[in-house]
């Protein structure tokens, strides 16, 4: 292009190029290559997540690379040294006033570029507009509209990657079309699963992510994976494990006073026998309930600093079928089944977020909980292996289940809701059955179990 920049400039256009290096190797470039047009450096890789640009290490690694620098060897490009972001690939797109896109070229590999033909004829008076649907077709949102309560009605299928693909027909996909590079956002239980695949679509949309993990060596490798693959540096972890309460404590003090944004509990697990804590709890109430809980209300004053935070309770379509349990939350009346403890805290998340919507309502702060359907997790896998191999062919994939979880935090329409039960986007019923229902009692007394729980010894 920098050859053809005389015939670029006669059609009343200007060639402006983004790099991801420093503004010292940009000006070593400029030289390099006789540029005198306008150089710009983008080294957060903001411009590029915003342009959908490809990055990955498969894609930087492909057997067409060696032809492709010999081609730029023979045109006089020297590659004497790495800057900026080694596996971010670039593009091209020609865009005329008044920001109108004419042309767009997304590269697949490393060294593969659009013929300058096509660059030029983008560039003539009678080049198209392109224009991208942000929502699915006409017929196929009314066809999704007049499905989804039927398909709603059948559990198995509205829970599945089926019941997903339908309800995603009627998604606004510009809803995700933010940069978050001005948020804080911390989330337990990022090592795998939901909430890894949450974290990493967050990531790249440019928050600042802090891991909660309770396990030091699992959270830095989806820490360094995440920055891999998003080009996002500013993942950090913070090592915590969610059933101590003293471990809670310690993690709200190594997450400091600066405002957060967002707070994700998905941290969450589903032990076969009844396990005891240090501090008296059974293990499931401890991780799901009581040290959420307890993180809240450690880290109100950071999320009371930001504008407009988020809270989400990362629940699940199983506490459909239990009520809310205050009487035998520790298990120590019952015998101990693991799949009723976990279906019983979950109801339990989403009474909490309720209950903190109206406490936090006046300092701006918005609570609501999620469920994200059948999704194939590692711990569907290990905690409940026959469930999986029954529904293994229906199930949704960790980014589908994580889908809701990451609209809730990014989207300016999802701000707009407060102490809502979503699931796939939208808000839905708490109870099937009129026998799940609690009273308000068992509301209050839920609450001040958890007050007591946290309360300094």
């Amino acid at each position: 292009m920098r050859d053809r920049l005389p015939d670029i400039r006669k059609r009343g256009a200007e060639l402006v190029i983004i790099g991801n290096g420093s503004r010292y190797f940009a000006s070593a470039f400029r030289d390099e290559f006789s540029l005198d047009g306008p150089l710009l450096v983008d080294p957060e890789l903001h411009a590029y997540r915003a342009a959908g640009l490809r990055r990955g290490r498969v894609e930087m690694l492909s057997p067409r690379l060696p032809r492709n620098a010999l081609r730029a060897l023979l045109r006089g490009a020297r590659q004497s040294g790495v800057h900026g972001d080694p596996w971010q690939l670039g593009g091209v797109f020609v865009i005329r006033p008044p920001g109108e896109l004419v042309y767009r070229y997304v590269s697949r590999e490393a060294g593969d570029h659009p013929a300058l033909d096509d660059i030029l004829a983008a560039l003539g008076a009678d080049a198209q507009v392109i224009t991208e649907d942000t929502e699915a077709s006409g017929p196929l949102r009314v066809v999704g509209s007049l499905l989804a309560p039927a398909v709603d009605a059948l559990i198995p299928v509205s829970f599945s990657a089926a019941g997903f693909a339908l309800h995603a027909l009627s998604f606004d996909r510009s809803d995700l079309d933010v940069d978050l590079s001005s948020r804080r956002i911390v989330i337990t239980g990022a090592t795998s699963g939901l909430g890894f695949e949450a974290a990493a679509a967050l990531a790249d949309l440019g928050a600042e992510m802090e891991l909660v993990c309770r396990d030091e060596e699992r959270g830095e490798r989806a820490a360094r994976l995440i920055r891999e693959t998003t080009g996002n540096e500013r993942v950090r972890v913070v090592l915590a494990d969610m059933s101590s309460l003293s471990a809670v404590r310690d993690a709200a003090s190594a997450l400091g006073t600066r405002p957060i944004d967002v707070l994700i509990h998905n941290a969450g697990l589903l032990p076969a026998t009844r396990i005891e804590t240090a501090d008296g709890l059974e293990l499931t109430f401890a991780t799901h309930v009581a040290g959420p809980f307890l993180l809240t209300r450690l880290l109100r004053p950071s999320l009371a600093a930001a504008s407009r935070a988020r809270i989400i309770w990362v629940a699940s379509g199983g506490m459909y079928a239990r009520r809310l349990n205050v009487d035998d939350y520790a298990w120590k009346r019952r015998p101990y089944d693991g799949v009723i403890a976990y279906a019983e805290t979950k109801r339990a998340q989403v009474v909490l977020a309720e209950m903190w919507a109206e406490e936090l309502r006046s300092e701006g702060i918005v609570v609501n909980s999620m469920h994200p359907g059948w999704a194939d997790t590692p711990g569907v896998q290990s905690s409940i292996p026959r469930f999986r191999q029954l529904t293994r062919a229906i199930l949704r994939t960790p980014a589908q289940g994580a889908d809701t979880i990451v609209w809730l935090a990014a989207s300016d329409a999802a701000g707009t809701l407060n102490g809502k039960f979503i699931f796939d986007r939208k808000p839905r019923w708490t109870h099937l059955l009129p026998s799940t229902r609690e009273t308000t009692s068992d509301r209050r007394a839920l609450w001040r179990v958890c007050e007591s729980l946290g309360a300094p010894s």
